[in-house]
């Protein structure tokens, strides 16, 4: 077993101790899919359980081997991220479970309603597709939620409806615009000096309300070097504004 950095990639091997003090009191923690296989081991003592995500699917290949065990009956229960509930088709799939919902609807992305209710159509979509009846189980504290009562519905129309609706009130996109600058070096004093010169010229263009967070990661990667990273949200008028703007900006680095 590893410790595996999702961000940059780094491993280390699994320790039960501190790496600062020599503690010897860390513990495993957490609602991933390790965790739920664990859980699920214990309830199903005699049932083959295959889990996929990023950690144990290491290839394309791999991924649709394992798919294929799967429809064929070698494994009883798939388990996996959100991977698993995309265009598959497993007639004998009867019982479809999405495990904390609320974390993806309550993202900092303004799309994680609509994700949630993609991944819920899909969802549903999975379970009874042969001639036996599915059925389907969402863990959330909001059930009344209207991306997961539209999801379990197959209601695009009414969706849709609520969602634009929100989107033109907030001025969200495509009422409006959000952009994600990352500004990257692999020394310090370059990184900050592009980051002031992005800020400079997003004051002057687009004023200082439209940058609404700013992100420092002052500790240096192998992968990016130093970065600072900056959402931008501006009226849809001003798309050539930003986009002359940036062409400037990269003409003057």
């Amino acid at each position: 077993k590893r410790l595996m950095c999702h961000y940059c990639g780094h491993s280390v091997p699994v320790t039960q101790n501190c790496p600062d003090c020599d503690c010897e009191s860390l513990k495993f923690m957490g609602l991933g899919t390790q965790k739920a296989a664990e859980e699920l081991e214990i309830l199903f003592p005699n049932a083959k359980i295959l889990r996929l995500d990023a950690d144990s699917t290491v290839s394309r290949e791999s991924y649709s081997t394992y798919l294929s065990a799967f429809a064929r009956g070698e494994y009883d229960i798939l388990l996996g991220t959100q991977m698993v509930a995309k265009g598959l088709d497993f007639p004998n799939v009867t019982l479809v479970g999405v495990l904390g919902a609320d974390a993806a609807m309550y993202s900092e992305d303004f799309r994680s309603f609509e994700r949630m209710f993609s991944l819920l159509t899909q969802v549903v979509g999975r379970a009874g597709r042969g001639d036996k009846r599915g059925r389907v189980i969402v863990q959330t504290y909001e059930p009344e939620n209207f991306a997961v009562t539209a999801g379990a519905e197959q209601d695009i129309e009414k969706f849709f409806k609520r969602e634009i609706f929100v989107r033109k009130m907030m001025d969200y996109p495509p009422f409006g615009n959000f952009t994600r600058v990352s500004v990257m070096a692999h020394n310090m004093e370059d990184e900050k000096k592009a980051s002031e010169l992005w800020l400079s010229y997003i004051e002057k263009n687009l004023g200082k309300k439209s940058v609404i967070n700013i992100k420092r990661e002052n500790k240096h990667t192998k992968k990016n070097g130093f970065r600072t990273t900056m959402l931008l949200k501006y009226s849809a008028d001003k798309r050539k504004v930003f986009s002359a703007m940036a062409k400037e900006i990269k003409e003057k680095l």
